[in-house]
């Protein structure tokens, strides 16, 4: 053992009188062959370890993977180092590969936190043993590091080399007949999220549509035939990717991303679990979506586009029906988990589950509420849904306390999963209640990003807009609240763009959020102008310090 290598070798001479340099030898023997405060692999292996965080760095220059600082159980299994697979592979891509899976699978443990979720033992797996999966993986551990220092602007040269090499791979991938489709899906959409990382959210969805194109591929190539369960695994994962994209593009009017998936069957007690209620919410948002995504190319064409498509209003009145039944499902679910925990422990799962379902009435909520105002371009209509929106924070608060019970892993700055954070952001925009406004904007200030939404630069976008709306010249009575109605029309902003961060001239992050308001006002082009083209909107550049 390394610990050993420099004692001195035991006396063989007689021992007289005292036992002294024997036990300073073994003292000696005990400092030096184990840490106490060490990762779990350098303890497993009765070894050293200079505990710097989030990895060790002895494990990281022995190419083996550090299980962290949790000490509850032994380093998993789950990810072993990738020599023996026959991939030609270094130490450093072993470390940012292995830094993806803490962040993408692993819990506080080591151990996989769904392992039958496409980011448990379908990642896990195929990031060992493809090579592209395995370089896409390391382009997202080097672009997850730079996120942590805050980095933008100067990007590492093997950032770049490790997101190179996984594009021209699964590019030449593609060429070839016999190509594993399911694990360039899985490249594809890891890519998308180093994009997201890196907050280039266009190229992001560009990935995301190459992963949906390769899944396509791969279901029509395999037609007459059983599909395998890793490619259906991959196609949950892409569906809620794109619930992720779905959620955070509902602020984003009147530009909506959606991208349709083949429904499943629909099953009956989906209330009777949790997994089968969270799987149910899923779809259901997946066809809201799919009717907003529909309706909004609508809104802001037509005077009332209800007249125009009888069809589009039935399609309203059945995504209502389906988000309200759901939001009644989830709660009687609540109920019950909660009775459960009450008589008995609580596991830091069974936590992580119950703040999924809130996190999931939260999306359903703001749907429902972007669905009923979809009839109007005007921004006052939310005014009439202040306790939906009421809903939407009290069901985010209830969700992050359960996250913070749970003890989520130090690693967990990232999400794959539909959250809070899009619904929060929603409500500071669309909800002009001061106080409810200035509830939710400290709520997402505290949140890490799922997906394309970044609590802490949504918070400080949603501030920003709160208050250039609330600088206008308000009717109120001098001395009384101010109240959503006080805020005008025209003053009130319809979307926005996030470019890519800067770095100003005090070394301080900058995001320069392009707002966009109707030009001219509705009240006076409402009916005769065409909103639904770029030139029936001015927009603004407005710089906010993150």
């Amino acid at each position: 053992m390394d610990a050993l290598g420099n004692n001195p070798k035991p006396s063989t001479s007689p021992v007289s009188g005292s036992d002294s340099s024997n036990s300073k030898s073994k003292r000696s023997r005990v400092v030096v062959s184990q840490s106490k405060r060490g990762c779990v692999t350098c303890k497993t292996r009765r070894v050293k370890c200079d505990e710097q965080k989030p990895l060790c760095r002895r494990c990281i220059q022995a190419g083996r993977l550090c299980g962290g600082y949790s000490h509850k159980t032994k380093s998993s299994p789950a990810l072993q180092p990738a020599l023996k697979t026959g991939i030609r592979v270094d130490t450093h891509t072993e470390r940012l590969s292995h830094l993806a899976a803490h962040v993408l699978s692993l819990n506080n443990d080591g151990l996989p936190m769904q392992e039958d979720d496409v980011w448990g033992r379908v990642f896990l797996q195929l990031s060992n043993q493809n090579e592209c999966v395995k370089a896409a993986s390391a382009a997202f551990g080097a672009a997850y590091e730079l996120s942590l220092n805050n980095t933008i602007g100067k990007v590492p040269a093997s950032a770049w080399r490790y997101y190179g090499s996984a594009l021209t791979m699964v590019q030449s991938k593609l060429k070839e007949e016999n190509t594993e489709l399911e694990s360039l899906a899985l490249a594809s959409l890891i890519l998308a999220c180093v994009e997201v990382m890196s907050q280039h959210e266009h190229n992001a969805f560009a990935h995301f549509l190459g992963a949906v194109q390769i899944l396509n591929r791969a279901y029509q190539s395999r037609q007459g035939t059983p599909s395998s369960d890793i490619l259906n695994k991959i196609k949950d994962g892409v569906v809620n990717a794109n619930l992720l994209l779905g959620g955070y593009a509902l602020s984003q009017t009147p530009q909506l991303m959606y991208v349709q998936f083949q429904e499943a069957a629909p099953r009956n007690n989906v209330f009777d679990e949790p997994e089968l209620a969270i799987n149910a919410a899923m779809l259901c948002l997946q066809r809201s979506y799919e009717f907003i995504s529909s309706a909004s190319r609508l809104q802001y064409k037509h005077p009332s586009w209800k007249e125009y498509d009888a069809v589009m209003c039935e399609d309203q009145t059945k995504a209502l029906a389906e988000c309200y039944s759901m939001l009644d499902g989830l709660a009687g679910l609540i109920t019950k988990q909660q009775f459960q925990y009450s008589s008995s422990a609580a596991t830091a799962k069974d936590l992580g589950t119950l703040a999924e379902i809130y996190a999931l009435r939260t999306q359903l909520t703001a749907n429902i509420i972007f669905i009923l105002c979809l009839g109007t371009p005007y921004e006052t209509a939310y005014d009439e849904h202040l306790d939906k929106f009421r809903s939407i924070v009290s069901d985010a608060a209830a969700s992050a306390r359960l996250k913070r019970r749970a003890k989520p892993s130090a690693f967990k700055r990232f999400s794959t999963r539909p959250g809070i954070v899009s619904p929060l952001y929603f409500t500071i925009l669309k909800c002009r209640d001061p106080a409810l406004r200035s509830v939710a904007i400290t709520m997402l200030s505290e949140q890490n990003r799922e997906g394309p939404a970044d609590g802490q630069i949504l918070a400080a976008i949603g501030a920003k807009a709160a208050a250039l709306e609330a600088s206008a010249d308000l009717t109120s009575t001098p001395g009384t609240p101010v109240s959503a109605c006080d805020i005008p029309e025209e003053q009130r902003f319809h979307g926005y763009t996030v470019p890519p961060p800067r770095l100003n001239s005090e070394g301080r992050r900058v995001v320069d959020v392009i707002f966009g308001r109707p030009n001219p006002p509705f009240a006076q082009g409402w009916g005769h102008v065409d909103y639904s083209v770029m030139g029936g909107w001015s927009k603004w550049s407005v710089p906010i310090e993150i």
